[in-house]
């Protein structure tokens, strides 16, 4: 085992965020897990700013989605990645975790030497789906790497007891021995040309996809994995409860509130071409004309999504739900609006009140408010106590006092984590 000697040389660092987050069933858009949002940012974003606050940090690649690159980026994540400038560079993922690890791995090799890029020999491979990086576990692998180590994993013991089915069908299982068990994390470090060269060697193999993690390419072609100590805070989202159980943790840990308002507008024209019904706050009327509009028009769900991204800061509903996207065709608007109130959850905070108001000559709103309250309570969750719906005529003036259209405007009141001024 060679030692390399310590020294200031760097830890390049590939961040994995290509994966299509399957057993994530929460994300109404059409973005997976890693563009979530947790405490007013991206799982990308914390994975960003947690290894770039690390002293021995290199260059990073940020592997994406090969649909979801340059060009197609969510708003959101554009505006968070300027933020970073060219401490990051961006690689398209593949078809499997293995084909992105080594696209990342390729790209880096690329920035190396198109750019003379010589300040580290060593490189740490990272899941997006663990935001929270501690320096500690960093500064552990780079260490070891630096005392000769090939290929460095974190891990952590199994405190419950596991048991084994007897036959992937069968009624009957066995313990296991858990002292003999560990569950194993990322980031995982190597020696760069090591782990580039163990999966050019796995990508010609017809069992690459199979591969769940760089460590086991690694060792599947002839390298050594050493062990450290592994960290709680390396804990990974699979599915939208760990999201809202982190946020949670998250918001317990931080322990400070605040009370945020968002407004929202909306407008649409009246279809005089064709024949209602309309949606109105979830509730089909009846109406001699309908709307002109890519999904199904809601002027009172629409206006109240962009008042909770508003008070969130994210953008509006254009951003998750772009109407240039033939998805959104036709689409009805609750899933827009359960969308921005599982946003809310997810910044570990809760909406105290939702106030819509629907702007409009006719159709009359007063003898359908009882069942919009209804409907609202049934896609957000909150008590009718919590919801407000109200209308109001222009008095004859405008486009909604002539008929043309219909208008609504919103106010969203949240409890959320206050922002970390120094950031």
């Amino acid at each position: 085992m060679s030692v390399h000697p310590a020294s200031s040389a760097k830890l390049d660092i590939i961040i994995l965020a290509a994966g299509m987050a399957t057993r994530f069933q929460n994300n109404r858009s059409s973005l997976p897990k890693q563009f979530q949002y947790l405490h007013q940012k991206s799982l990308i974003a914390h994975c960003l700013e947690n290894v770039i606050r690390w002293p021995d940090c290199g260059q990073i690649i940020l592997v994406l989605p090969p649909d979801i690159m340059t060009d197609t980026l969510p708003e959101h994540l554009l505006e968070e990645l300027a933020r970073f400038g060219n401490k990051v560079e961006l690689a398209v993922g593949g078809t499997s975790r293995a084909a992105s690890a080594l696209n990342g791995l390729q790209a880096l090799q690329n920035y190396r030497q198109t750019r003379g890029y010589n300040n580290s020999s060593f490189v740490a491979i990272h899941d997006a789906a663990r935001p929270n990086i501690p320096e500690r576990v960093l500064s552990k692998l780079k260490s070891a790497l630096e005392s000769g180590e090939q290929a460095v994993i974190p891990t952590l013991p199994v405190s419950d007891t596991i048991r084994q089915k007897d036959a992937s069908d069968s009624p009957t299982s066995h313990v296991i021995d858990r002292d003999r068990l560990m569950r194993v994390q990322t980031p995982q470090a190597f020696e760069t040309a090591l782990i580039l060269d163990a999966h050019l060697q796995a990508a010609r193999t017809a069992s690459q996809a199979s591969f769940t993690d760089d460590a086991m390419i690694a060792e599947a072609f002839g390298a050594k994995i050493a062990l450290i100590a592994g960290d709680e805070c390396l804990a990974k989202v699979t599915y939208a409860e760990d999201l809202i159980a982190m946020s949670r943790e998250m918001t317990a840990t931080m322990g400070i509130m605040e009370t945020r308002t968002g407004s929202g507008f909306d407008v649409h024209k009246f279809d005089t071409d064709s024949i209602g019904p309309i949606m109105i706050c979830g509730v089909e009327i009846a109406h001699d004309k309908g709307l002109l509009a890519h999904s199904d028009g809601d002027v009172g769900l629409h206006a109240l999504c962009d008042a909770i991204f508003g008070a969130l800061g994210t953008g509006d509903i254009g951003t998750f739900f772009p109407p240039s996207e033939p998805k959104w065709k036709d689409a009805a608007s609750d899933q827009f609006l359960r969308f921005a109130v599982d946003a809310v959850k997810q910044a570990g905070g809760h909406i105290i009140h939702l106030d819509v108001t629907i702007i409009c000559e006719r159709p009359k709103i007063g003898p359908h408010r009882a069942q919009m309250l209804d409907r609202l309570n049934e896609i957000t969750g909150l008590s009718t106590r919590r919801l407000s719906v109200k209308a109001t005529t222009s008095e004859g003036l405008g486009f909604t006092g002539r008929g043309e259209g219909i208008a609504a405007m919103a106010q969203a009141s949240l409890y959320l984590p206050a922002f970390d001024e120094e950031q």
